[in-house]
């Protein structure tokens, strides 16, 4: 893989916060058998913060458009194929994600797996041009807008599971 204009997202809060940028571009590599797949994660309804994500996976030679739809992001926590996916549950490039956002629900990044982006900022689309939003994969007022509203879905989120608690 040419990791000439990628940049290596480390922290899995930067992740999260990229993923739900809603244009974003990711690309897994597993350092164990030196795979790597290209996603990208787009909003349904930008201007719905409940809106799910379309998850496509690079399946062609064209960086812009050889995209095939894979699956869908619900509530910012639960990946799922759905009836119109044109990759299945037998794909690795299905497989890698799964594994890769179901531990990135847990914190975790999976110890063989480095994730990159492209230099291009996960919510407007234009390059990124400063060392500190290269590090996020997003630039600062995209990144300001984006931690407001990403705060206020965990606090919600947070307030949901303590009252299911009380109410077990």
């Amino acid at each position: 893989m040419n990791k000439e204009n990628l940049y290596k997202l480390e922290n899995v809060n930067d992740i999260k916060k990229f993923i739900i940028g809603g244009n974003a571009i990711i690309t897994l590599e597993s350092e164990s058998t030196g795979r790597w797949f290209t996603y990208r994660i787009k909003k349904s309804n930008k201007d719905d913060k409940n809106s799910p994500f379309f998850v496509s996976v690079l399946t062609g030679g064209d960086n812009e458009s050889s995209y095939s739809y894979m699956g869908m992001i619900f509530e910012c926590s639960k990946f799922t194929l759905t009836k119109k996916s044109k990759i299945g549950k037998d794909a690795l490039s299905y497989k890698a994600f799964k594994i890769f956002f179901d531990l990135l629900q847990k914190n975790i990044i999976h110890e063989k797996m480095n994730v990159y982006h492209r230099g291009i900022c996960s919510v407007c689309g234009r390059t990124i041009t400063t060392v500190d939003s290269l590090r996020d994969g997003m630039g600062p007022i995209c990144s300001g807008r984006l931690s407001k509203m990403y705060d206020i879905k965990v606090i919600r989120k947070k307030k949901i599971q303590k009252l299911n608690r009380k109410l077990v």
